[in-house]
């Protein structure tokens, strides 16, 4: 197993009041200054307030830093439990298993593309062997939608993650799968997620992250994508955490000339969760497709906060979140899109759509355009509401119970997400874990 970034010897904090442990020998100078800085700066930025625009709508009393502490390493009966546990593809060209951010099992790659150069590692190990790749790539982007605080915490108290690095013209064949498990009442985990690909490369990744059982805990990842000239990129975040867990997501996609990037995030575990996402189009004729399916229920509160920047002439860009609600779940949604001056032929959307289910249910949308070019074409939109009726009537008069009526209109009504991510093997993963969602809420 690769070394932690952390250095080992060093017991674990009790509670975040505690300075972060030093990281382990022999990585880089500037990896261990930026974690004291980012310590720092954890301790000088304020907690976000309601009365932030950036957190408008959020329920920040769900968020209490005095009940979590760095998770500890898992035992071995649990480890193996979860391995057991760690794999959703039929085919894959590779695989990593993380349990409370570390390594449980060697990575797996394909030989023919490490071969070709594939870099598909452990993070701790890619900052001792490949340190000037992850330094031009990771956390390069601010969080700029209010989670510059939690972005802080993970740099300073960042234990593990996954490096993987596709070099120019090189293609995965089959996605490659990360895993990310969560074991330990209030454990905390700092899941980091560094993707490159070169020019005209193609990737696909998928991953997860989950509880090893219903316990409460916090997750505070970041993801990094950063997609090269000419690549494609796809890549799916599932998040199946407790219930009683909470979670904050802060991701970056950077897209360069002719570049096509499709994210696809899947919300479905965890008290509250917040996700940031941004996405930059750099470079001309860059294209991103954001896209993400909530499905809280009881209680549960989803915030996902986004940005589509465009920065250079003939990008685009088309975001669909979609969320259905049940029981007193609530959701909120925040998205703008700005295009940069200069940015002419910009081609941008925006849609969320929610699905009340329930009276009690909550859904707040607030879409918003900032345009500072000339040529474009951007649209925004957000729609809430129950089934139609017309919709169950026709279902109910051809014999199907308002159950199964019921649930067959709510998958299609996210389904479609699914299937903008143009890719077989990961809309099978998101449409199968949908279906054990709306199994375990009464609608299979």
């Amino acid at each position: 197993m690769s070394e932690a970034l952390l250095d080992p010897e060093i017991a674990v904090a009790s509670s975040f009041s505690d300075t972060p442990e030093p990281v382990a020998p022999g990585l880089p100078g500037w990896y261990a200054e930026s974690r004291v800085a980012a310590w720092d700066e954890f301790l000088s930025l304020p907690m976000p307030r309601r009365t932030d625009q950036t957190w408008r709508f959020a329920d920040l009393k769900r968020l209490d830093f005095d009940s979590y502490h760095d998770a500890p390493e898992v035992d071995e009966a649990i480890a193996a439990d979860l391995l057991t546990r760690s794999s959703a593809l039929a085919e894959s060209c590779g695989r990593i298993v993380f349990a409370n951010d570390r390594l449980i099992a060697e990575p797996m790659l394909d030989a023919e593309l490490a071969a070709l150069g594939v870099i598909f590692k452990p993070l701790s190990q890619a900052l001792l062997e490949d340190a000037e790749l992850v330094r031009a790539a990771f956390m390069r982007e601010p969080a700029r939608l209010g989670s510059a605080k939690f972005a802080a915490l993970h740099r300073a108290r960042l234990r593990e993650g996954f490096f993987l690095f596709v070099p120019d013209g090189v293609v995965l064949p089959r996605p490659v799968e990360v895993f990310h498990w969560l074991s330990g009442d209030g454990a905390s985990i700092f899941p980091h997620s560094l993707i490159v690909t070169g020019r005209g490369a193609v990737a696909t990744v998928a991953e997860y992250v989950a509880s090893a059982a219903d316990e409460g805990g916090f997750c505070c990842g970041v993801a990094d994508l950063v997609a090269g000239e000419d690549s494609q990129l796809r890549y799916l975040r599932t998040q199946n955490l407790s219930e009683r867990a909470r979670s904050v997501q802060v991701n970056s996609t950077l897209a360069a000339a002719g570049a096509d990037a499709k994210t696809l995030l899947l919300n479905l575990g965890c008290d509250w969760t917040r996700v940031e996402s941004l996405s930059r189009m750099v470079g001309e004729a860059a294209n991103s497709d954001m896209l993400s399916i909530c499905v809280p229920e009881n209680d549960q509160e989803m915030d996902q906060r986004t940005l589509q920047l465009h920065e250079s002439p003939r990008t685009t860009s088309n975001l669909l979140y979609k969320n259905a609600l049940y029981d007193q779940a609530r959701t909120v949604f925040s998205g703008l899109i700005k295009v940069g001056a200069g940015a002419h032929g910009t081609d941008a959307y925006q849609t969320c759509r929610n699905l009340l289910m329930s009276e009690g249910v909550e859904a707040n949308s607030m879409p918003g355009l900032e345009i500072n070019a000339d040529e474009v074409k951007c649209s925004h939109g957000a729609t809430s509401g129950p089934i139609p009726d017309e919709e169950l009537f026709y279902l109910r008069a051809r014999g199907i119970s308002e159950t199964a009526a019921r649930q067959l209109l709510t998958f299609g009504f996210v389904k479609e997400v699914a299937a903008r991510i143009g890719d077989a093997a990961l809309e099978k993963v998101v449409t199968d874990m949908l279906a054990r969602r709306f199994a375990s809420i009464g609608l299979g």
